[in-house]
């Protein structure tokens, strides 16, 4: 195994990315971590936002004026985190931009595909990455239970996870894996498991 550089960890709330980030780095030693949260409120996009229309990383965008500033510090984070993980760090990256073209369209009324524009243009393809998805099998699965601090409600869950599937086949990170977290009694599978089919 040649370990990677850099490693993506996506996938709905709950399904155990931070403890595969934890077992990555107790296997192979010490990476950055960078988590991805809810866009901050600057100022400085506040008041970009102002203006009728703006040009990002991945075009001319028609986004709601209250989420306005919000795509703004976005694209500006994730061409950052981009430059980063072509630059030679060891990176674990949870959630990255994935996760943006997912919940953009969701709760922030917008496209957020132009995440997979801001790829090509920075060149992930040629980047030593390995993106990880973390998906559950929701027919049997019974190891999710609502804090209510999940992004979405439960009943959004699988229509996230569609949409966390049909934006990892869009990325043009070579190295990609999709992991099913769940075991054949609904319950999670081992960490181990899980570990090593991520390294693997």
């Amino acid at each position: 195994m040649i370990p990677k550089l850099v490693y993506c960890v996506e996938g709905l709330d709950r399904l155990g990315k931070s403890t595969l980030i934890q077992g990555i780095q107790d296997t192979l030693g010490y990476f950055q971590v960078i988590h991805f949260a809810k866009p901050q409120k600057l100022k400085i996009y506040e008041e970009a936002a102002k203006k009728p229309a703006y040009q990002g990383d991945g075009g001319i965008e028609e986004v709601p004026e209250k989420f306005r500033s919000a795509f703004l510090y976005q694209q500006a984070s994730f061409r950052n985190s981009m430059l980063l993980a072509r630059s030679g760090a060891r990176i674990i990256f949870d959630r990255w931009h994935i996760g943006e073209a997912v919940y953009s369209q969701i709760y922030r009324g917008y496209s957020g595909d132009y995440v997979f524009t801001q790829e090509r243009i920075i060149g992930l393809d040629r980047a030593n990455i390995r993106l990880i998805l973390l998906i559950e099998n929701f027919r049997i699965s019974n190891h999710f239970s609502d804090d209510g601090k999940s992004l979405g409600p439960v009943r959004n869950r699988t229509e996230e996870q569609d949409l966390f599937i049909d934006s990892y086949s869009k990325s043009i990170i070579h190295d990609k894996r999709i992991i099913n977290v769940t075991a054949s009694n609904g319950e999670f599978r081992p960490k181990e498991e899980i570990l090593e089919e991520a390294l693997a």
